[in-house]
């Protein structure tokens, strides 16, 4: 009776060990195998642009695009987990194809977040452009463009790749998954990242 309940205790503890280890924990490895969508090291950047997370976040992907080495990558993902959030993925398809993404990334996200201004319709999004001096047409032909919707389709076979089912979600080089929730705060995201390329840099 008493190797029972030593047996119990052991497992008990190891469990409890086990436990604390995981809450640690500020990345899951997912794969072995790393992306080949580039010879580079890619950090795979899920987001939603009307996820107040993703907002607060891009002030850390900045820091982290400004300090990357030539080795390494940041490729932005808009994800449509849900229908309503496809406008906004097709949006910053879009933009990028207009090479206009470097300049409004940052003002779509102030424009919903801190304007109030959802822009969940083409309507609001032509006028979005058409305010920020851009041509609303070329917008429109190229949201509603084929392209547009090869690359949105991409996106989300890409996030059903990498099971994401929340945003903001960080993939590394399609090894390792991280995020907000694996962290007490954004500075210690980009740690963990950098901690994860040179991880990658190493191999």
């Amino acid at each position: 009776m008493r190797n029972l309940f030593t047996f119990f205790l052991f497992v008990s503890i190891g469990f409890s060990i086990l436990s604390f280890a995981d809450s640690s924990q500020k990345y899951v490895q997912i794969s072995n195998q790393k992306q080949t969508e580039s010879d580079k090291i890619v950090i795979y950047e899920f987001f939603w642009y009307g996820c107040p997370h993703c907002y607060n976040l891009e002030p850390t992907m900045d820091e982290i695009e400004a300090n990357l080495q030539k080795d390494t990558i940041v490729i932005k993902v808009p994800v449509a987990l849900r229908d309503t959030w496809e406008p906004h993925a097709k949006a910053y398809y879009a933009l990028q194809q207009m090479k206009l993404d470097d300049n409004l990334h940052t003002k779509v996200f102030s424009e919903i977040h801190l304007n109030s201004n959802r822009l969940d319709t083409l309507e609001k999004l032509e006028e979005f452009v058409e305010n920020e001096g851009y041509n609303s047409e070329k917008f429109t032909k190229i949201y509603n463009s084929f392209g547009t919707e090869i690359r949105v389709k991409k996106a989300s076979r890409l996030a059903n790749k990498y099971q994401i089912t929340s945003v903001p979600t960080l993939i590394i080089n399609g090894k390792y998954k991280t995020s907000g929730s694996y962290v007490a705060s954004y500075d210690e995201l980009y740690d963990v990242v950098q901690l994860l390329v040179e991880k990658e840099r190493l191999n």
